[in-house]
């Protein structure tokens, strides 16, 4: 490797079905791989994620899980186990690999865990949301000590990243109130679409999922806060009205999926919801291009990634009204009251009858998504990128340049 480059570690990790964050992940790692001006080295926790690397001609290094080092790992993050750790400087396998291949930083493409582990290397974080503190009444951010786990890493690992990157001028803000993080360590890096929303394979998918009429589309988890019901409550006041309105529910189960679709049962508008599992990416497209709109009630925020894909696309979005959710879309999108079903159910209405409100929300949404465009994730790194290697040099002399070393070498002559 070329010397004069910092080497930097990307971590991917998650699952494919993971669904927003984990495409997040792969967009980003793609766009830093056309960096040349860095030495960016992937590293895995999965053979499928080499492999999907693999398919974008990106090489990563496979890092091991064993029994051992998760029980080494669960005594490292005690307090009282940090005299040890620091008398006989030892390091789990993921830090030793990063020995191996002489990473100088490490950049987390996630909220990882793996930032409290290390001890001799530098890191910067991502920050999707803080949602366990903005609705910690969701049992997905507060059943079995999640609340806590969150409020462990964030409380410990932020401290020390090198930097921070969020999603949003709210996510900034509320990172440097609840955890004490300076101002400038705090970078604002606009999530992006997912790389399925530019490739049409053109998928006929009223036919696949035997549609009939409109639908709308909703890729999420099956998550409580992801709110599906709110949707199908919209649904059956269309359906009394005369109005039958298909929704297209696509994504995991995260354990809400059987008390969504026992509730669509109850309220008689089975007919009128298809869950079809996690979306293959081939069909993303066509999803949301043949849908109504796409419609997403979450609670969650401040930013999502289905509006960015809604927008690129180019289908009309409605959103949750809430803070942080109406700042990304901005007049781009229906915002929707989530304590009122029928505001939904009027917007709804509202597209199905005039073509002209369908086309100007697909026009604002992609001036809207070019506003957010501007501020690209690729260039925020690299300035944080070049500031470190700065510093990095004050300790490390591979980074000094080959005709420095040689003219202090003739001035010790």
């Amino acid at each position: 490797m070329d010397n004069q480059k910092i080497n930097i570690a990307v971590v991917f990790d998650g699952e494919l079905q993971g669904g927003g964050g984990y495409q997040q992940q792969l967009s980003t790692i793609i766009e830093l791989n056309k960096l040349d001006k860095y030495n960016f080295i992937a590293f895995v926790f999965s053979r499928e994620n080499k492999e999907i690397l693999k398919s974008y001609s990106i090489n990563s290094v496979v890092v091991q899980k064993t029994l051992l080092d998760k029980i080494y790992r669960l005594f490292h993050r005690q307090d009282w186990f940090l005299p040890f750790s620091r008398r006989f400087k030892s390091k789990t396998l993921f830090e030793k690999s990063l020995d191996a291949n002489g990473i100088d930083l490490v950049y987390f493409l996630s909220p990882s865990g793996l930032s409290l582990d290390l001890t001799t290397h530098n890191y910067v974080i991502t920050v999707w949301d803080l949602c366990h503190r903005d609705a910690p009444e969701f049992p997905e951010v507060n059943h079995f000590r999640e609340f806590e786990l969150r409020e462990q890493l964030y409380t410990k690992s932020l401290k020390k990243a090198v930097a921070v990157l969020v999603d949003s001028e709210l996510g900034k803000s509320n990172v440097i109130k609840r955890y004490g993080i300076d101002d400038r360590r705090v970078q604002v890096a606009p999530f992006k679409p997912s790389i399925n929303a530019f490739v049409d394979n053109k998928v006929d998918v009223k036919v696949k999922y035997q549609i009939i009429g409109e639908y709308i589309y909703y890729p999420a988890q099956f998550w409580p806060h992801k709110n599906h019901v709110y949707i199908i409550d919209a649904i059956v006041i269309l359906k009394q009205q005369g109005i039958n309105l298909t929704a297209i529910f696509s994504g995991s189960n995260k354990g809400n999926l059987d008390y969504v679709l026992d509730y669509a049962k109850e309220l008689n508008v089975t007919e009128l919801v298809k869950y079809i599992g996690f979306a293959p990416n081939e069909e993303i497209y066509s999803l949301y291009k043949n849908a109504l709109a796409m419609v997403m009630p979450s609670y969650f925020g401040p930013t999502n990634i289905p509006p960015l894909e809604a927008f690129a696309i180019g289908t009309p979005v409605i959103y949750s009204d809430m803070d942080g959710l109406r700042d990304q879309v901005g007049n781009a999108a229906l915002l929707c009251d989530l304590k009122n079903p029928n505001n939904l159910a009027e917007h709804l209405k509202s597209i199905l009858g005039s073509e002209n409100l369908r086309n100007d929300l697909i026009i604002k949404g992609r001036n809207r998504l070019d506003e957010l465009s501007k501020n690209n994730v690729v260039d925020i790194l690299s300035e944080i990128f070049d500031d470190y290697a700065i510093k990095l040099k004050c300790w490390k002399n591979s980074l000094i340049p080959k005709f420095q070393l040689e003219n202090a070498d003739r001035s010790k002559n």
